[in-house]
């Protein structure tokens, strides 16, 4: 069994994909796919490829010395001339050679500042100040790294209508929808194309400096073009107005002796056999014949309640409460801030 035979036996029995394996591990799915199929012309440098295998057999917990002894059968130093990183140009040495002069320079401006600090503590008369700092310099190595510098990358997530199709980003195959945040090299423009069978390809420029989360609508063969939206750019539908509650106005299903607060006009006539009229602020209590409490509070001025006959009426403020018992003329309750309890 070849390398790429294990590694797919070994991800197809972990149902996972290669994207999901590229999400976790940050190697890009077609170089995964290569592997797995042996497509050594797709990879590249065999010092990279051999590592990617390395990372990959380790993602799914494979033992890699295996994998990395077939895979050097197969890819003999010897016959990897192409993949040989080739020798730095006279004008990529001559920019090493400023990079570390330059790095010497910083080292030597760095000691003589830290000798001019030493100097100034040990003169206690000197003026205090603050020695300045050299510039940070990175300092320049003509040694090749070990591995590839990842470069920035954005998620890039994909869905369709209907899901299911294929993404390709400048010809590169990601999968099909629906796409989670896929990693991607961060740049200004990629061609997008999102392929559907029966469907109309959509074809987009887009802009990946930064994460993306797009929806591909694909219509059916000529109905017209696909379309593209960005779903963080997608205007949020505004709620609905509260209607205005009119003056006056009580709720469907709710009695006017609901609300204790909402006032009753003065000009409408009582339903009830017990009326009760309120001409100043009066704090007030009614109860039934068994003590159940029916209404208890301060209304507002001009207020109107009605209740059935057998209740008790007790109030703060006797003069400002007046009672009409079956529609008769209305009565004070006793005198003004007088406290009083009256059955009706």
């Amino acid at each position: 069994m070849t390398f790429g035979e294990a590694l797919r036996q070994a991800r197809e029995a972990q149902g996972l994909s290669t994207q999901d394996v590229a999400l976790r591990t940050k190697i890009r799915g077609d170089y995964l796919r290569a592997l797995e199929e042996g497509n050594l012309a797709q990879l590249p440098e065999r010092t990279f490829a051999r590592s990617y295998l390395q990372r990959y057999a380790r993602e799914l917990q494979l033992d890699p010395a295996p994998l990395l002894a077939d895979f050097d059968r197969t890819v003999p130093l010897s016959a990897a001339q192409e993949l040989r990183p080739r020798p730095a140009a006279p004008a990529v040495q001559a920019r090493r050679r400023r990079r570390g002069l330059v790095a010497l320079l910083g080292g030597l401006l760095l000691l003589g500042a830290a000798a001019g600090y030493l100097l100034q503590r040990t003169d206690r008369t000197a003026v205090a100040s603050t020695p300045a700092q050299p510039a940070t310099t990175v300092p320049a190595t003509d040694a090749e790294p070990a591995a590839p510098a990842e470069a920035s990358t954005v998620n890039l997530s994909v869905s369709s209508v209907p899901p299911g199709a294929r993404v390709y980003l400048d010809n590169r195959d990601l999968g099909r929808t629906p796409l989670r945040s896929f990693p991607v090299d961060a740049r200004n423009e990629a061609e997008l194309r999102v392929e559907f069978g029966g469907r109309e390809t959509l074809r987009q420029t887009v802009n990946l400096t930064q994460g993306r989360n797009l929806r591909a609508r694909l219509l059916p063969a000529g109905q017209g073009p696909s379309t593209l939206t960005d779903l963080a750019l997608r205007p949020k539908p505004k709620p609905a107005p509260k209607p205005k509650a009119q003056a006056g106005a009580i709720p469907a299903g709710a009695k006017a002796t609901d609300d204790p607060a909402a006032p009753a006009p003065t000009s409408a006539k009582p339903t009830s056999p017990v009326s009760l009229t309120f001409t100043a602020a009066a704090w007030t209590r009614v109860t039934d014949a068994s003590g159940r409490v029916l209404y208890e509070g301060t209304p507002p001025v001009g207020t109107r309640k009605g209740f059935p006959t057998g209740v008790t009426v007790r109030t703060g403020n006797a003069g400002a409460v007046l009672v009409s018992v079956n529609g008769a003329a209305a009565t004070a309750l006793g005198q003004a801030g007088q406290v009083t309890s009256r059955q009706f």
